[in-house]
């Protein structure tokens, strides 16, 4: 049987009632840098939404939902790796001593 490769690992032991989980690998990292992107992208894309607003009326009405749309899918993306790619049993302190 193939072992899963982590991309995540937990920031506090086990036990500890914090379940926060951080990037131990580069595809971890590249979870973290698109969901940043996503963030960046959704003020980019509002920014050009209330800029359209000087010239089709009350279009900046909507750069607030275009943000928040960006925001919402890049943090359920985030979120939908670190569960998924997550090792729940050890810690990154544990990776980088490398105990795992």
């Amino acid at each position: 049987m193939a072992e899963s490769k982590y991309w995540f690992a937990r920031r506090f032991p086990v036990g500890h009632p914090r379940n926060a989980m951080s990037p131990v690998t580069p595809e971890g990292f590249r979870v973290v840098y698109t969901f940043l992107g996503w963030m960046i992208g959704g003020v980019v894309a509002a920014g050009v939404v209330a800029a359209l607003g000087v010239w089709i009326p009350f279009a900046w009405v909507l750069a607030p939902f275009v943000f928040v749309a960006c925001a919402a899918y890049g943090g359920w993306y985030f979120i939908k790796e670190a569960q998924s790619r997550g090792d729940h049993q050890h810690t990154v302190d544990d990776y980088k001593q490398g105990r795992v």
